[in-house]
């Protein structure tokens, strides 16, 4: 999916500009609704395109933050929505007791911009962090705040990369992919120890 990405901005950047910030804007809305997405690369990619096509860096950067940005808000407004919805589905009953989900709206009530900030650097936490603030009702403001500062520096670091990298910006990405591969590999883990004990805490109070 990724060279299918790249060869596809290549060409759209080198046919129609207006095109090519609609696209991009997508992208970034879509690493958000859709985290297996790779956000990240397309931001790298819009660094280097900046450069070999001659577009706008200001324009880029503020239409990549913007993106992520309502999308972001649009899952915190989705979780603040369905927050009974979500808390009583039975996925979460199951893995979660209700001291849990306590501890997770204290957490929210007390740092939830800080775990926004560290969430957006934990590949595919972020969107589940963003819906988990609007069911535990963390205010507007911080949500907003915190997502508007995190995302700028993120976005601008990693475009700012590929258009100073030039050629070179696959260097950058690939390391991202496995700093990502490595992380994925101890949620997996994490998740199987978690669901281990959790599984076993059961049978001893049955």
């Amino acid at each position: 999916m990724e060279e299918i990405i790249i060869n596809f901005a290549k060409d759209i950047v080198s046919e129609n500009i207006l095109l090519s910030f609609i696209f991009f804007f997508i992208s970034q809305s879509l690493q958000i609704l859709f985290p297996p997405y790779p956000g990240d690369m397309v931001l790298i990619l819009e660094g280097y395109l900046s450069e070999l096509a001659n577009l706008n860096i200001i324009i880029i950067i503020i239409n990549a933050i913007l993106a992520t940005f309502i999308s972001s808000v649009l899952l915190y407004k989705l979780g603040k929505k369905e927050d009974e919805k979500i808390l009583q589905s039975k996925l979460i009953k199951y893995l979660f007791d209700v001291n849990k989900v306590d501890k997770l709206r204290k957490l929210f009530e007390k740092i939830g911009p800080l775990v926004i900030i560290i969430s957006k650097f934990i590949p595919g936490i972020f969107s589940i962090t963003m819906i988990s603030a609007g069911i535990f009702k963390m205010k507007k403001r911080l949500v907003y705040i915190s997502t508007l500062l995190v995302t700028s520096l993120h976005h601008i670091v990693l475009i700012l990369l590929g258009k100073f990298l030039g050629e070179n910006w696959t260097v950058i990405f690939n390391k991202i992919n496995m700093y990502n591969k490595y992380i994925f590999i101890l949620g997996i883990i994490g998740l199987a120890v978690y669901g281990g004990l959790h599984l076993l805490k059961k049978k001893l109070l049955t």
